[in-house]
């Protein structure tokens, strides 16, 4: 009795197992279909550790390279080779010339000057030996007056820094007295307390009576080119004048 038990039992181990195999999923069958292993649960793939490829290029594309190593190898230095810099290949007599960069010359207004050739070579002379001139100038429509000065610096356009500067002007006699504690009285004089202005000396002309000559000195002053009619070097013995020894300004117009 006991042997038939066992028989039995061997015979449906068997049969269990015939029944349980199918050649759809096994992996190492013709007949294997990869969809069907998917979905159905408990199918494990015989080697579990397998390295795992997102689609079946990549998987050719990974067999293509363990069967075939030394095309990919190739592929690689050309791909190495591409992406190396160019290097052109010179000859030693082709090859460039070393040379030092050029140094750009600084250019300012003193190196201009220095190098100041013609007619402005007078006011160059002028700052090198400290020379007084005397700078006539002009307005919109005739000669304003005349400054005597020190030449400081200069350009070609006439414009000049100044030093030691007397400068007398003429203009019309104001007949408008402003009124007291006026506006404009109170404004100017908060302007003078915040900054010093020159005292102007005013005197009566002595030709014309609707005119006065105006005197003032300033330590510096720069002079634009457009309001320079002359400029006449002055003797060193005559520089140093009284205001009262000023001559008056001539009231002609300048030719342009």
């Amino acid at each position: 009795m006991a042997d038939d038990e066992v028989a039995k039992q061997d015979e449906s181990e068997n049969n269990s197992e015939k029944e349980e195999y199918n050649s759809k999923l096994d992996f190492f069958s013709d007949e294997f279909d990869p969809l069907l292993a998917l979905n159905t649960p408990g199918t494990s793939a015989p080697i579990p550790d397998a390295k795992r490829y997102d689609n079946l290029a990549a998987f050719k594309s990974a067999m293509d390279r363990e069967q075939n190593p030394e095309k990919f190898q190739k592929r690689k230095q050309m791909v190495a080779e591409a992406l190396t810099p160019v290097v052109r290949r010179w000859l030693p007599h082709q090859m460039p010339i070393p040379t030092q960069r050029k140094k750009r010359s600084t250019r300012n207004i003193f190196v201009k000057m220095a190098n100041t050739v013609g007619p402005l070579s007078l006011l160059k002379r002028c700052v090198e030996g400290k020379l007084r001139i005397k700078v006539y100038t002009r307005n919109e429509e005739k000669t304003r007056g005349y400054c005597l000065a020190y030449v400081v610096a200069f350009d070609k356009h006439f414009n000049m820094a100044l030093e030691d500067v007397t400068e007398v002007w003429t203009r019309r006699k104001k007949k408008k007295i402003p009124a007291l504690d006026s506006a404009e009285s109170v404004k100017k004089f908060k302007f003078q307390r915040q900054f010093k202005l020159p005292e102007i000396k005013v005197t009566p002309h002595q030709t014309q009576k609707k005119l006065e000559v105006c005197t003032r000195h300033l330590d510096q002053v720069m002079l634009r080119g457009e309001h320079v009619a002359l400029v006449i070097v002055v003797n060193q013995d005559k520089t140093d004048v009284k205001e009262d020894q000023i001559k008056d300004v001539k009231e002609e117009n300048v030719k342009q």
